[in-house]
């Protein structure tokens, strides 16, 4: 009973802290999805000239420390977005949106986050593996005040999507295991599949990008364990193979000796002492010498 007790408490200690961690980086990312769209609307309106051609990108220039991240801004006519949608950038968005509030022209800020992807952008357990792109569409309305003047207001549009999504088409990765995250303007974050290589269909405005999964602590801890068996099996079958390996040379190189021994003279043996020391035969014939001849 004790230990089973125990194991409860453990068991909602950790559902309670990945709930948590869950629950923070939602938060995070909510804030700096927030911040980041008000960030970059500013530096676009700034940006872009008081009458832009429409279908035009225009560079969107950034304080000098955030190196690395792409910003531009299109003006576009809502007529034309709901007859043909826009084939911008990396996204394809699709004809029969009617945006909300209704306004006769929007702005769309694009941006590539690059190197600071995973400093606005964090989901646990999974590693970016693309950049993160992002979009949000941008009116201005117009109000009469009390004399009588228009003042502007730059307000967020919502696009709701009817029939089609809008596509995100990433840089090259060839990772057919990777799944795309979306981070939508809502608070809603997702991860679903890709629908083709290096595609994403989402259904509203955020931010987007294509992660794949990292291994956990146990995991890791479990590799590591295969690793070093695999390693000490590996080193056992390398020492046996080449104590074979040297025998077998050893081997050979005996029988070659032997070989090589009986097609050479045969040599006798004898003991010397203790020891057997090899002795040659007797000469037939015997030597004469030339001083022993006498005529």
């Amino acid at each position: 009973m004790l230990m089973g007790s125990k194991t409860r408490f453990i068991i909602k200690c950790v559902t309670f802290y990945y709930l948590c961690s869950f629950l923070v980086t939602q938060a995070m990312n909510n804030h700096h999805d927030q911040s980041l769209d008000d960030f970059l609307q500013d530096h676009a309106k700034n940006s872009i000239p008081k009458y832009p051609k429409v279908g035009k990108l225009y560079n969107v220039s950034l304080p000098a420390n955030f190196t690395g991240m792409e910003v531009s801004v299109v003006h576009l006519q809502s007529s034309s977005v709901w007859a043909r949608g826009a084939n911008l950038g990396h996204f394809q968005v699709p004809p029969r949106i009617i945006p909300k509030p209704n306004v006769t022209s929007l702005d769309m800020v694009f941006s590539n986050l690059g190197n600071w992807s995973s400093y606005y952008y964090n989901m646990p357990n999974y590693a970016f593996v693309t950049p993160v792109l992002g979009f949000s569409a941008y009116g201005v309305s117009y109000t009469k005040d009390q004399d009588g003047h228009l003042t502007s207001t730059v307000t967020k549009l919502d696009l709701p999507l009817i029939h089609k999504p809008i596509v995100v088409h990433f840089p090259s990765v060839w990772l057919p295991q990777g799944k795309c995250v979306k981070f939508y303007s809502n608070g809603l974050t997702m991860i679903t599949n890709m629908s083709l290589s290096r595609t994403c269909e989402v259904w509203g405005q955020g931010y987007f990008g294509i992660v794949v999964q990292t291994p956990s602590s146990h995991d890791i801890w479990k590799m590591w364990v295969i690793g070093i068996g695999v390693g000490c099996i590996g080193f056992f079958l390398f020492g046996l193979v080449l104590f074979k390996v040297i025998k077998f040379v050893e081997k050979r190189k005996i029988q070659k000796m032997e070989i090589n021994s009986e097609k050479s003279e045969v040599l006798d043996t004898k003991y010397v002492g203790h020891s057997r020391m090899p002795c040659a035969f007797g000469i037939r014939t015997q030597p004469v010498l030339e001083t022993d001849y006498f005529p």
